[in-house]
C-alpha cells in the first residue's frame, strides 16, 4: 500500500509539471478543525480549533492548533510549503495541492510531551469567490518524540476542514 501511494504521488508530480501557485497573493486568515490518529492507533475527533494563516511575503501556510480535552492541553504549530497548487476544475474554483511541512507539538499533561514531525499535506481547496476558500486535507506525518521519552516513529495522520478569508 505504501509503495502504491508513493507511485501515485510521484505520478501526480510528474504529470502536473511545474507547480503553479493558484492561491491569492494577499493575507489569508481562517479557522480549521479536524481529526488525528497516531501510528499506534490512538486518535479520533477531539475538540480542537486551529488558526490558519498565510502571510503575503512567505510561501508557507501556517496552522496554530490548540488541543484541549480531559486532562490535556496541547499546542501544535505547523508550517507547510505547497509543492503543487493547481486548478482541478476551473469552472467551479476547485484546486488541489500537495505540500511538505514541519509540525511541532507541545502537550502539557502528566507527563509533558514534546515532538516534531515532517508533514505531507494533500488536499482540496474550493474558492467559490476570490475572498473565500474552503479546504479539506489529509496530512500524514512522521517524526520524533523527545519527551517524556525518545520515541520513533512519532506522528501518524491528520485531517482538517477549514475556511480561510483572503484579504
Amino acid at each position: 500500500m505504501k509503495k502504491l501511494l508513493f507511485v501515485l504521488i510521484l505520478a501526480a508530480i510528474i504529470t502536473t509539471g511545474t507547480a503553479f501557485a493558484d492561491h491569492p497573493n494577499g493575507l489569508g486568515i481562517g479557522v480549521q478543525t479536524g481529526t488525528f490518529g497516531t501510528w499506534s492507533g490512538y486518535g479520533g475527533y477531539t475538540p480542537n480549533v486551529a488558526l490558519s494563516l498565510k502571510v503575503p511575503s512567505l510561501p508557507v501556510f501556517w496552522a496554530i492548533r490548540l488541543d484541549i480535552y480531559d486532562g490535556y492541553f496541547g499546542l501544535n504549530v505547523a508550517g507547510d510549503y505547497y509543492l503543487i497548487d493547481n486548478v482541478l476544475v476551473r469552472d467551479i474554483g476547485l484546486h488541489w495541492y500537495l505540500g511538505v511541512g514541519v509540525g511541532v507539538n507541545l502537550g502539557i499533561s502528566d507527563p509533558l510531551i514534546f515532538g516534531a514531525a515532517v508533514r505531507l499535506p494533500i488536499g482540496l481547496s474550493w474558492q467559490p469567490i476570490p475572498l473565500l476558500e474552503l479546504f479539506l486535507q489529509l496530512v500524514p506525518n512522521l517524526g520524533l518524540q523527545v519527551l517524556p521519552s525518545v520515541h520513533f516513529p512519532y506522528g501518524g495522520w491528520g485531517g482538517d476542514f477549514g475556511i480561510r478569508l483572503w484579504l
